[in-house]
């Protein structure tokens, strides 16, 4: 029996081996080195942003009060801002329900250190028996 078709080799499964061995795969390994360094980027740049935004915030954290008498109660608080920036602060005095009895604008003036603490005395309508700071912003 003839046939006309072409005579081809037989497959040889060690030939194709060593052929697929010889083939370069860099095409899916370099979008994976190039989606590492994109990610690596992307986390730098997202950490230098939220660190410089910092920079220049003003901050508060409350340290406690005391009650000199019942019209009035002083504020006492740690404020954080940029060296040399005077900054205003809302501090405000509550009742036993939470209700303000008392609000006053601090200004703290430009200091050398980037965290003061302050005495803010509050005058009140009644008895206030707490205070807390509502915001402080950057005097221009």
């Amino acid at each position: 029996m003839t046939t006309d078709a072409p005579d081809h080799a037989e497959w040889d499964p060690e030939r194709e081996e060593a052929e697929a061995d010889a083939r370069s795969d860099r095409g899916p390994r370099i979008w994976w080195v190039l989606g590492g360094l994109f990610v690596a980027v992307g986390v730098a740049l997202a950490a230098w942003f939220g660190v410089s935004s910092t920079d220049e915030a003003v901050t508060t954290t409350d340290i406690g009060f005391e009650k000199p008498s019942t019209r009035e109660i002083v504020m006492v608080f740690d404020v954080t801002r940029p060296t040399g920036t005077t900054v205003v602060c809302t501090v405000t005095a509550m009742d036993g329900e939470y209700g303000r009895v008392g609000t006053v604008e601090h200004e703290v003036p430009a200091a050398d250190e980037r965290t003061t603490r302050v005495e803010a005395p509050v005058r009140t309508t009644t008895q206030a028996v707490t205070a807390t700071v509502q915001d402080c912003t950057a005097v221009d």
